[in-house]
């Protein structure tokens, strides 16, 4: 993963950790799935797929960047689900990330989906985050 990539990720998580409505719906400290990890209590976090494609513009080095967050919920069913994917995406829609080095010039929400996985009675949230960062 590159500088920008990671310096993206931790930015993101920090922010969603900081929010109030955020923490009420996935619990303080806000509880994230690292790939290859345990799974820590339901309802979590995880990060899925991370996609980047350079965007440079003249000297600026630039990327844009599709990430999938899943939000993993087993109590309160549908709404509890709903209400968790609802409080990160008004987090991201609103907040403002804090990044070294560099410097996240979009960030966006692209959607959100929310099925039910039969197998563990499981609520997964999908929000696609959309943002373009370039180098401070």
């Amino acid at each position: 993963m590159s500088g920008a990539e990671a310096a993206l990720e931790a930015a993101i998580l920090s922010l969603l950790a900081s929010d109030a409505g955020v923490r009420a719906a996935l619990g303080d400290p806000l509880r994230v799935s690292e790939a290859g990890e345990g799974r820590p209590a339901y309802p979590y976090l995880e990060v899925g797929q991370h996609v980047s494609e350079p965007r440079d513009v003249a000297e600026i080095e630039a990327s844009e960047h599709r990430i999938d967050l899943h939000i993993m919920s087993r109590t309160g069913g549908r709404q509890a689900a709903k209400g968790a994917v609802a409080a990160a995406r008004a987090a991201l829609r609103d907040g403002v990330l804090a990044m070294d080095g560099w410097r996240c010039v979009l960030l966006a929400p692209a959607f959100t989906d929310l099925m039910w996985l039969r197998a563990g009675n499981i609520f997964r949230g999908h929000l696609r985050v959309r943002a373009i960062v370039e180098a401070a």
